[in-house]
């Protein structure tokens, strides 16, 4: 097993700064209006080779993708409310399963008809599985472990309890790719719910 590679405390500050052009470079935006889910969006056209995903989906050079991003401004005002259950897996997971099922309703209404399934990266891969989506590994390379590289910074940043570092280094955490086609989500989320 790889050790996780940490980014110094030191440079720590530097986070919310790059989090921030990198989601004006990418135009990632709160799914909800007024920015208060736990997912952010941007759409993409899909450059690689064509995906058949485990519902058989093809995703297709040129098809539109829909990437999923944390919202790290709401685990960043929940924790400034002192909110210590949003660092709860359940309510994580229920707070993203809200998001999905918003998402899904949107879908059903009309909104992304173009979109051919949703994609993300992520170390949470029992967490994702959980959600309904796909998880596949990815193969090393640099990319892979620059963005779990950030991804571990952004976890100290924004979403880690102060004591929590110390056990997040111990454990070895993998970056996944995951994968939702848009009749997955929709058979799964996309119902009005009680």
């Amino acid at each position: 097993m790889r050790k996780n590679r940490m980014p110094p405390r030191v440079v720590l500050f530097l986070w919310p700064a790059l989090d921030g052009l990198l989601r004006r470079i990418y135009r990632i935006k709160p799914l909800r209006a007024d920015g208060s889910g736990i997912i952010c969006v941007n759409l993409h056209c899909y450059r690689g080779p064509t995906r058949v995903l485990s519902d058989g989906c093809h995703v297709r050079s040129g098809d539109t993708v829909m990437e999923l991003h944390l919202n790290n401004a709401w685990f960043k005002s929940r924790r400034n409310l002192n909110l210590g259950a949003s660092q709860s897996p359940k309510e994580f997971l229920g707070c993203f399963a809200e998001d999905l099922r918003f998402l899904g309703q949107q879908m059903n209404g009309g909104m992304f008809g173009n979109v051919t399934a949703l994609h993300g990266s992520t170390l949470f891969d029992a967490a994702a599985r959980r959600l309904g989506f796909q998880v596949d590994e990815l193969s090393d390379s640099w990319w892979k472990m620059g963005a779990r590289f950030y991804m571990a910074g952004l976890m100290q940043v924004y979403h880690l309890r102060p004591g929590d570092a110390s056990e997040f280094k111990r454990k070895t955490w993998e970056l996944t790719e995951v994968w939702f086609s848009r009749t997955a989500l929709l058979a799964r989320y996309g119902q009005e719910h009680p």
